[in-house]
């Protein structure tokens, strides 16, 4: 069984959100001794298998950056899932993942809006600072991983890769800190979807 580390960044007081996060999370059914669902920042929250990890935002604004390497720095296990608290999982994510398996660096999912429309899940950056930028792939094509982005806002890595390659932590939340994570590994990971 594959242990997971679900690390959900946060700003403020979006107890609704991150309660209907962490049900989609329980409704994984994943054993309670594989997984620990990590809040940085916002308010204090208790719940099955959650650890708070208080941020001081007044030290820097939007600083996701420090938060997503907290995550990996305070992380019990290996296979982590980086979230924003505006993102929920479906009911087969943990079973889709025991059948994929754990042999990547860094790992995409389908990523599905409200609205039944991709987002930014399996990526190319096709030009860095033009309007047009991104091509979503079919999930299969795998002929493109130096070329591709991955999201901030969700993805899924290995612990030690992201010690290893942490987030830019002088770049914020707008200042296109996950581009210049992906382009600073993406000749050295193994991407999967």
């Amino acid at each position: 069984m594959m242990k997971w580390t679900f690390g959900i960044t946060t700003v403020g007081n979006n107890f609704d959100n991150l309660s209907k996060i962490c049900d989609s999370i329980y409704s994984q059914q994943i054993p309670k001794d594989q997984y620990e669902i990590l809040i940085i920042g916002g308010e204090h929250i208790e719940g099955i298998n959650i650890r708070h990890i208080p941020f001081d935002e007044s030290k820097k604004s939007r600083w996701i950056t420090k938060k997503k390497n907290l995550i990996a720095e305070n992380a019990k296990f290996n296979n982590l899932c980086i979230l924003h608290d505006y993102i929920k999982f479906d009911i087969d994510w943990y079973k889709h993942f025991e059948t994929f398996g754990d042999k990547w660096d860094v790992c995409m999912n389908s990523v599905i809006n409200a609205d039944g429309q991709r987002f930014r899940d399996w990526v190319t950056w096709e030009h860095w600072c033009k309007e047009n930028y991104m091509m979503y792939l079919d999930y299969n094509n795998i002929s493109r991983t130096s070329e591709m982005y991955v999201s901030g806002a969700y993805f899924c890595v290995k612990k030690e890769f992201l010690l290893t390659n942490p987030l830019d932590e002088n770049l914020c939340w707008g200042q296109s800190e996950d581009v210049e994570w992906c382009s600073r590994i993406r000749n050295i990971w193994d991407y999967k979807c």
